[in-house]
């Protein structure tokens, strides 16, 4: 399957977000190798028909991409993992907060969802983007 821009990308859904999640960690990664990751410390694990059904739909969104090695399918992202979480998070911003990245920012500093070690690297972030300098 040929690569979609991230721009063009459909939204996922969060389960196949959370899968997403996985296979950026662990690409290129096999059925039973993602089967096993997915189903780590839960209490009703999921089956290999429901893990493929959902690589076969996110292959077809254009989010996968997959190679055969002898009897193993391998899966990998289409897009990087940078550009993929940017479409999520473009997307969540637009939805939540009106496509304002200050409403989301401000939303997770007022809501208690960052530590302070985080709000220091936030603050740090801001300096090295005003002086025009991209990290």
């Amino acid at each position: 399957m040929s690569s979609k821009k991230a721009s063009v990308l459909p939204p996922l859904s969060p389960a196949e977000q959370a899968l997403m999640d996985q296979i950026w960690q662990r690409q290129p990664v096999t059925v039973g190798e993602l089967l096993q990751s997915v189903n780590e410390g839960r209490d009703e694990p999921i089956t290999r028909s429901t893990l493929q059904t959902q690589l076969n739909r996110l292959e077809a969104k254009g989010w996968l991409l997959t190679d055969d090695q002898g009897r193993a399918r391998l899966y990998r992202s289409a897009p990087s993992e940078k550009g993929g979480r940017g479409k999520v998070l473009s997307e969540l911003k637009q939805r939540f907060f009106g496509g304002s990245g200050l409403s989301l920012v401000r939303c997770l500093v007022e809501e208690g969802g960052l530590t302070d070690d985080e709000m220091a690297e936030l603050n740090q972030l801001i300096k090295t983007h005003r002086k025009g300098n991209q990290p």
